[in-house]
Order: structure tokens, then C-alpha cells, then sequence
């Protein structure tokens, strides 16, 4: 009986834990924008960039609830559900209508950014289109 308490209790702190621990994800607050890089034989490039919004650890102002050189527990690293939303962006600005692969990505501390390719070549309207810098989205 006691074995059998024991293995409850135990098995109720792990789901009650592992509940817990599931928070739905928010991307942190960012400027986002979409760089079309169109080249010269058609190839249609693309860089996905998102700037975090955050104060600055070092800024003179620092106050001591965020004390400098400390980015706190807020913290959040990664970036959930990228290809979704790089899907919709496309849809959205028409950038790569017939789908895009992904060449890489980097994080850092300020921001995030995918570097992807067009499925197909662009076209007299594309380049003129998308010739006048990045996309703020």
C-alpha cells in the first residue's frame, strides 16, 4: 500500500511537472523585415531578418531590477514554427510563388535570420517589383 502511494505520488509530480513546463511559446517582440536579393542571371534570393526588441544590458540607464551586463530570465532563445511564417510572408508579398528552400540560419542574442532561394527565376516584373530594398513586414 505504501509502495503503491509512493509510485502515485511520483507519477503526479511528473505530469504536474511536465504540465507545467509547457507554456505556449511568443516570439519575442521584433522589427522584422523581408531583403530580396535578386541576381543578375535571375536567381532569387531571400534574407528573413528579425531585430529583437530589447533594452540594451549596457545602456548607462540600466536600472538595478535589470542590472548591466545581464539579459535576465526573460530570455528567450530560438525561433518556433519559422517555415509557417516564411510561407505566409511569401504568399503575402509574393516574393516566391512557386516555394523556397532554406540555405541557413542564424541566431544571436539581437535577432534571427533565415537566408532561403526561390524555387523559380525571376521575371521582368519581379525585378521590378522587388528592386527597392528590403520589405518591412
Amino acid at each position: 500500500m505504501r509502495a503503491q502511494r509512493f509510485t502515485l505520488s511520483v507519477m503526479l509530480i511528473a505530469g504536474l511537472t511536465a504540465c507545467g513546463g509547457m507554456s505556449s511559446y511568443v516570439a519575442p517582440p521584433a522589427n522584422e523585415r523581408l531583403v530580396p536579393d535578386i541576381t543578375a542571371e535571375g536567381t532569387k534570393f531571400f534574407v528573413l531578418q528579425r531585430d529583437y526588441l530589447r533594452p540594451d544590458p549596457y545602456a548607462a540607464d540600466a536600472t538595478p531590477a535589470r542590472p548591466r551586463g545581464r539579459g535576465g530570465d526573460e530570455l528567450i532563445m530560438g525561433e518556433r514554427n519559422i517555415e509557417q511564417r516564411l510561407t505566409l510572408i511569401m504568399e503575402r508579398t509574393g516574393y516566391c510563388r512557386e516555394g523556397f528552400f532554406e540555405l541557413y540560419r542564424e541566431q544571436t542574442l539581437t535577432g534571427f535570420s533565415v537566408r532561403g532561394e526561390c524555387r523559380e527565376t525571376a521575371s521582368d516584373a519581379d525585378r521590378a517589383r522587388f528592386s527597392s530594398g528590403p520589405i518591412p513586414l
